[in-house]
This record gives structure tokens, C-alpha cells and sequence, in this order.
């Protein structure tokens, strides 16, 4: 059913790249998500009127807030493919997420109206109409569900869109909800416990629950996330497999929107080679990784000294420290100033955002001792920093 409405509605739809296609794939998520909403919306309204059950009722207007979510999903998708402008250079792509974010809002209050209507219910119980045709309808309006679930999974991940999996995960959450409320009228059926009241509270819970795990994840890109690591070694691996890059650090991502993104990183070159020719190999980074991964990318060349022997031999000391405390720790930008009387070694160290400045302290203690050992003139210069990277 999903391939079928994806091969009907959207043309070229293998072309997923293009991001005109790539809005014609939300538009259809959308469209659908507002009709079969709405659909369920009615059934379950009335269901619940013709059995006196706010359950029901509340479960129905869960849907009808997820029909209006899939309309702001939709107003997302066409505010974030507009085109960048003089006031906005990177284009529109997070509007995507403030319109998840306005969804999360909408969810929550409806959730705290039913929570209210849910808690009179239980103060001043009404007797619920019980038969199996009910049972019958709401055991549609799952498989519905279950299969809208699918659908936005499917088309979500396919255009790598946080709005549409968002909406395959509230569509999961309903399946629980309605089938909670299916069992609440087969409690009443057989042992004659009206359990409505307390249900409906579960049901609004789990309505602001959901609601406020979505405003979190949604605002996480807004906020700005550490890099992917799989992204991050991507990046990686293209950057090293061309000759004359010797090391790769200080990537960093920024969001302007799915598949809209813009990094930095820094590539180390060794400093006896002629810069015009590290320059070229550096465009070249730059063009595959825009090409390949559709990151708009700024590449800082390192010209690293690759004949001091002395600098190898420091590293490697230090890495044999870094074995006693975090397998995260990692160092970069080496360099060695030679004084009359003492010889400073500079470097960034990287550590984990976990550690804690006791653990720091001792740690940089250690490394500075370690390298007096090799030679007393040995001065560490030390620039700390943490990782950009999500491991």
C-alpha cells in the first residue's frame, strides 16, 4: 500500500535527493496523516458519545490533534523548502522542527484537558455502554493505526525526516492508547468495573508524556547536536584516503535543516610540502564530501612537521598515558619550540565531557611529567578541548 501511494502521487519518486521530490514525499505523508486522522477522529468521537466513554473520546481527539499535526508537519515542509534569501543564506530547513515543536505544544494541552475531564469523570462515574460492535470499530481504528505507523517510518527514513519518524512514533503511541481503552471496556464487560475515569488519566499521561519528549527531541537540532560518529568517520575516511593528509580533527557540523548542513574541519598536511598543492588536494576534500554526503564543508589546513622524530616520540608517550584513564582521549596540532634553556611541546588535548577536573588535573600532571622524563627541557603548553563528535 505504502510503494503503491508513493509510485501513484510522486513522480521520479527514486530521486529522493532532489528536494522538490523530497517535499513531495512529506506533502503525501502529510496529506495522509490529516485524512486518516480525521477519519478516526469522527468514528471514535462517536463511538465514544454512543457509549458514554471519555476514554474513547479522548482517544479521538488524540487523533484529531495528530490530523492537525500532520497539517503543521505540512506547513513545515513547504516553509523549509524555500529557497535561501538575503536574510536567510542557509535556507529554511529548520522550520521542519519549529513546526514539530508547535505539534509537541498542541499535544500536551489537549493531553492536560482530558487529564482534567478524566479526574471528574472518576469523582462523578457515568454508567459505559458496552458491545462488541465497539470493540469491533476501535479494533480497526489499531490495524489503521498500525499501518499509518509503517507508512511515516518508511517515507521518514527514506527523506531522512525528523517530523514524519516523529509521527510514525505518536501513530505507535495510539495503537497503546486505543488498546488500552478496548481493554478498559472489557474490564467493565466482564467484571463490572468502571475504570474509565482512570484510564482516560493514563491515557492524558501518556498524551503530555509524549508531548513533552517530542518538544525535547525537537529542540535538540535547534539547540545544536554533537556530530553523528558515523558521520564523523565518514568524513574521516574521505579526508585520509587522499595522499598528503596525514590526520583529521575538529569536525564540526552544524543543522540548517535535514540534509541541509555545513561543517568544518581541520586537515593536517605535512609542512614540507608545497602549500599550493595542499590547497588543491584540500578542494578536492571539499568537493567529494559535498558531493557524497551533501555537506557544505570549510577545510583549516595544519601544516604538520613530519620530520622531528622528537614529536613522534612525545605523542606516542602521551598515548601510552591516556591507557590509564579514557579511551576518548585524544591529542592533535603538535608543534615543538625550540628556547635556549627549555623546549615547548604545544598541543590540543581532547578530553570527554564526562571527565571529571579532578581526573583533568591529574591526568594533565601525568602527561607533563611523562614528557620531562624523555628530556627535562621538554615544556608542555597544553590547550584543552571537547569532542564535537556523539560517540
Amino acid at each position: 500500500m505504502t510503494h503503491l501511494l508513493i509510485r501513484l502521487f510522486i513522480k521520479d519518486y527514486k530521486n529522493i535527493k532532489d528536494e522538490n521530490i523530497r517535499k513531495k514525499y512529506g506533502e503525501l505523508g502529510s496529506f495522509v496523516g490529516i485524512f486518516s486522522n480525521v477519519m478516526l477522529f469522527i468514528i471514535k468521537f462517536l463511538v465514544g458519545v454512543f457509549i458514554n466513554s471519555v476514554a474513547i473520546m479522548a482517544d479521538s481527539f488524540n487523533n484529531l490533534s495528530d490530523s492537525l499535526s500532520s497539517i503543521i508537519t505540512l506547513i513545515g515542509f513547504k516553509l523549509g523548502a524555500k529557497p535561501a534569501d538575503e536574510e536567510h543564506p542557509f535556507g529554511h530547513g529548520r522550520m521542519e522542527y519549529i513546526s514539530g515543536l508547535v505539534v509537541s505544544f498542541i499535544i500536551m494541552l489537549i493531553g492536560f484537558q482530558f487529564l482534567r475531564t478524566s479526574f471528574l469523570k472518576i469523582i462523578n462515574p457515568e454508567t459505559i455502554s458496552f458491545s462488541y460492535v465497539t470493540i469491533f470499530i476501535l479494533l480497526i481504528t489499531v490495524i489503521i493505526k498500525i499501518w499509518q505507523a509503517f507508512f511515516n517510518i518508511k517515507i521518514g527514513k527514506l527523506i531522512n525526516s525528523y517530523s514524519l519518524i516523529a509521527t510514525a512514533t505518536d501513530s505507535r503511541n495510539d495503537v497503546i492508547v486505543t488498546s488500552v481503552t478496548i481493554l478498559s471496556l472489557i474490564i467493565f464487560k466482564f467484571f463490572n468495573l468502571n475504570l474509565d475515569g482512570y484510564f482516560g488519566i493514563i491515557v492524558a499521561i501518556f498524551l503530555m508524556y509524549s508531548g513533552f519528549n517530542l518538544a525535547k527531541e525537537t529542540l535538540s537540532p535547534l539547540l545544536g547536536e554533537a556530530i553523528d560518529n558515523e558521520l564523523a568517520e565518514k568524513i574521516k575516511y574521505i579526508a585520509l584516503s587522499y595522499n598528503g593528509v596525514i590526520g583529521v580533527h575538529d569536525i564540526l557540523v552544524h543543522n540548517y535543516g535535514p540534509n541541509k548542513s555545513i561543517a568544518s574541519l581541520h586537515v593536517e598536511v605535512p609542512s614540507n610540502v608545497d602549500i599550493t598543492k595542499s590547497h588543491e588536494i584540500i578542494d578536492l576534500i571539499e568537493k567529494q564530501i559535498q558531493e557524497e554526503l551533501n555537506i557544505f564543508l570549510t577545510i583549516h589546513m595544519d601544516p604538520v612537521n613530519v620530520d622531528d622524530e622528537r614529536i613522534q616520540t612525545i605523542v606516542n608517550t602521551i598515548r601510552n598515558v591516556f591507557k590509564n584513564y579514557d579511551e576518548e582521549l585524544d591529542t592533535h596540532d603538535h608543534r615543538l619550540v625550540d628556547g635556549e634553556n627549555r623546549i615547548n611541546f604545544i598541543f590540543d588535548l581532547v578530553i570527554p565531557y564526562n571527565f571529571s577536573k579532578e581526573k583533568e588535573k591529574h591526568l594533565i600532571s601525568d602527561i607533563k611529567n611523562s614528557v620531562k622524563n624523555i628530556d627535562n627541557r621538554y615544556k608542555c603548553i597544553i590547550n584543552i578541548e571537547k569532542s564535537f563528535i556523539n560517540k
